[in-house]
């Protein structure tokens, strides 16, 4: 049973990056952004999921035939499709904070690099963190979220009963109600932990929907068009391969 939505989102401090026509809104902008602001841009470290993913999404935005992403790679689409990310790269990283020497083990060690000022753009699987976090006090109120023209990678968390379960009933129960209208609503809002619902706003009624539009506001939450439609996972195989070439290229 669905019950989250996830999308990669960018965020940055409005406070340090002023004028909205400066964000960048693909990977060639985001290099251009970086050379010319210098330690102000990192990524996890690419053995966590996000650092792996915003590889992954660089690559989306750098490879000129994205439908080759969801089919297993091979030694020979792998040098292929990957040969502009590694060269969009070697340019990126020397611009990176700490010359790209040193990076945040997680997500949440780099959203604490930019609420520091020692970066001023972060990433998230979370399209509501930048909300979140400032309501928790952990990033100014001057941050905002961003993605890119084309699109950013998206995917689902799911529930499932295992086939040995021994409480199905249950189980059903739990995912009936992390389904409900109510419970989606609560779960979006970012007083709570601002998920993204599954939810077909047109099968809703008047009621229903009432509850989404009564959630807390906030400027740095994205609007469902800033978001746009997900971009589709590349398949695992690629997130490995991906891991494994830059730690054999960067690593040292």
């Amino acid at each position: 049973m669905p019950w989250r939505l996830a999308q990669i989102v960018f965020i940055y401090d409005s406070a340090r990056i002023r004028n909205a026509a400066d964000v960048p809104r693909s990977a060639a902008e985001l290099l251009a952004w970086a050379r010319k602001n210098p330690g102000r841009l990192t990524h996890p470290n690419p053995s966590n999921f996000l650092g792996a993913t915003f590889l992954k999404q660089a690559l989306y935005d750098l490879a000129a035939d994205v439908s080759v992403l969801q089919a297993p790679a091979t030694d020979e689409s792998f040098a292929r499709i990957t040969a502009p990310l590694w060269a969009w790269y070697d340019a990126l990283r020397p611009t990176l904070w700490r010359s790209g020497q040193q990076f945040p083990d997680n997500g949440s060690a780099q959203r604490e690099l930019l609420n520091d000022g020692e970066i001023d753009i972060t990433l998230s699987f979370t399209p509501a963190e930048a909300a979140v976090s400032v309501l928790a006090g952990k990033l100014p109120a001057s941050v905002r979220t961003f993605t890119f023209t084309k699109g950013t990678i998206g995917n689902t968390s799911f529930v499932a009963i295992p086939y040995n379960s021994r409480a199905r009933e249950g189980a059903m129960v739990l995912a009936n109600f992390l389904l409900e209208p109510a419970s989606q609503a609560r779960a979006q809002d970012i007083k709570s932990i601002g998920s993204v619902n599954v939810l077909d706003a047109s099968k809703l009624s008047a009621a229903q929907r009432a509850l989404f539009d009564a959630l807390t506001p906030s400027p740095a939450l994205p609007s469902a068009a800033e978001l746009g439609r997900p971009l589709l996972e590349p398949h695992a195989s690629w997130m490995t391969r991906i891991t494994a070439e830059w730690q054999r290229r960067y690593s040292r």
